[in-house]
């Protein structure tokens, strides 16, 4: 019997590669608005851990918080995602 998709290999290593491109999205989007990480935590209204943590891909940012840090960036969560998925084609070489 299968194991379902949440538990498998391979869920676990997409998931924790989107976390790590979102993270550096956020990381390009907030350097280039020219905001520093403190200023960003505080637009989005969370801790600078939370965020340093994001920006790391060691967070498990809720979709809640993720359009609060897309909001704060002045970016649609949709572009930011897609950037994310872009830079999983640039590394498969699609």
């Amino acid at each position: 019997m299968k194991r379902p998709l949440r538990k498998s290999k391979k869920f676990e290593r997409e998931f924790q590669r989107f976390q790590k491109n979102f993270g550096i999205v956020v990381r390009q989007l907030r350097e280039k608005r020219c905001l520093s990480r403190p200023e960003l935590a505080r637009l989005a209204k969370f801790s600078q851990t939370t965020l340093e943590h994001i920006e790391q891909g060691k967070g498990n940012p809720s979709l809640g918080r993720m359009e609060k840090l897309a909001a704060a960036l002045r970016y649609r969560l949709s572009y930011i995602f897609k950037l994310t998925q872009d830079m999983d084609k640039q590394r498969d070489g699609a």
